[in-house]
């Protein structure tokens, strides 16, 4: 895959997730129950951590030239999604939006800063598991954003929100 492609296709998640949360108040945007126990702001955290995750393993990618990632690393995800949970949930909407913004911008630039073989060789990260570096950033980023995009608009369906 073409690295305007990866771009393309992260772009398109996040304008399906803008999609999800266009016209939403602040006070629905804290709603619990959006995703689980989750409001949208504790959605948005959850997407910032890990994509800033991504971000971190992207922009230091010689630092795991014999050793994996911790995005990798990670055994129990839901313990972690937990950790991340306890982090952001007292921090302000306000906030958390900035963070959202400001992480997407740093991953389609960590990405643009890479070439195509050190994306699309699945031979170069031997961590990766036979997967190209491009399939984490569709795991934790693109995939992960389409995911949640489509449960805040269930969660909206089913709310009348």
């Amino acid at each position: 895959m073409a690295k305007s492609d990866i771009i393309e296709d992260l772009q398109a998640a996040r304008a399906s997730l803008l999609e999800a949360i266009d016209g939403l108040t602040d006070e629905q945007m804290l709603q619990v129950g959006a995703v689980g126990i989750w409001s949208v702001k504790d959605v948005l955290g959850h997407l910032v951590a890990w994509e800033a995750e991504l971000v971190t393993t992207l922009s230091r990618l010689d630092q795991y030239k014999r050793r994996a990632p911790q995005i990798v690393e990670i055994e129990d995800l839901d313990e972690w999604n937990d950790e991340q949970y306890r982090v952001n949930v007292a921090r302000p909407l306000d906030i958390i939006l900035e963070d959202f913004y400001g992480v997407h911008k740093h991953l389609v630039g960590a990405i643009q800063a890479l070439d195509t073989r050190t994306l699309e060789d699945n031979r170069v990260w031997p961590w990766m598991e036979g997967e190209p570096l491009s399939y984490l950033v569709a795991e934790n980023a693109t995939w992960h954003e389409q995911e949640h995009a489509d449960d805040i608009r269930q969660w909206r369906e089913e709310n009348g929100i």
